[in-house]
């Protein structure tokens, strides 16, 4: 009895130290992808005597970080969906149909499938890159049917936050360029760097006990209906 007694306390703080891992841990990607962008921002404003120190490698994979923000954007709808069909299903699909799944959604997602075909004609070394992420991203469809209903909640406001901080950076770009702005250089990176620290703090956030009290998105715009788990 005495063994289970002191058992039971070092579980649990093994627990919390899991649960913090996750909080601190879950928004470090983002927020190196925030910190990159924004850098790669910020070149744009060095002189050349400034811009000769910085490695050259970094400055040529600025064409790689918009690349990667065209295919943020253009897979970020058919994301939503795929969040929304996981989060809605009450047992895992067979593994076989979860590819069909995603090529479904991929194909009725323009935006997606003109990613697809561009990466192609790009080659395989885009391609099969492109398609592993895809696939990564559809993960979802196997991990989130078994989850508890506030995990499903905050994948929900997750990918909602995402959407609404993604539409309204592209509503400020297109501003930008009406009103005669150049939008090839340091603006596009500029705004990757606040979509994804937004991202960043927002996956924090989720994991918090205050959002587990009172589930909401950061932005009063609510276009995944989070609270809506109705099963397909």
């Amino acid at each position: 009895m005495t063994g289970t007694a002191e058992l039971e306390p070092d579980l649990a703080s093994r627990a919390e130290l899991l649960r913090r891992w996750r909080k601190f841990g879950a928004p470090i990607p983002d927020a190196l992808l925030a910190a990159l962008l924004a850098f790669a921002a910020l070149l744009d404003f060095l002189t050349p005597e400034q811009l000769a120190r910085i490695p050259p490698m970094f400055v040529a994979s600025r064409d790689q970080l918009f690349f990667l923000l065209i295919v943020e954007g253009g897979f970020l709808m058919m994301q939503g969906t795929l969040v929304d069909i996981a989060t809605r299903l009450k047992k895992r699909p067979p593994v076989w149909v979860i590819p069909i799944i995603i090529a479904l959604v991929a194909v009725f997602s323009g935006h997606s499938f003109e990613i697809l075909r561009f990466a192609w004609a790009l080659g395989a070394a885009v391609f099969i890159p492109l398609l592993l992420s895809l696939l990564e991203r559809g993960a979802v469809l196997w991990n989130m049917p078994n989850r508890t209903r506030i995990q499903k909640i905050a994948a929900r406001a997750l990918i909602a936050n995402r959407i609404t901080t993604g539409l309204a950076l592209a509503g400020l770009m297109t501003l930008l360029m009406l009103t005669g702005v150049a939008t090839d250089g340091w603006p596009p990176l500029a705004a990757g760097a606040i979509y994804f620290a937004v991202a960043a703090f927002d996956d924090w956030r989720v994991r918090g006990r205050k959002f587990a009290e009172r589930p909401r998105v950061l932005f009063r715009f609510d276009p995944m209906h989070i609270d809506y788990l109705d099963s397909l």
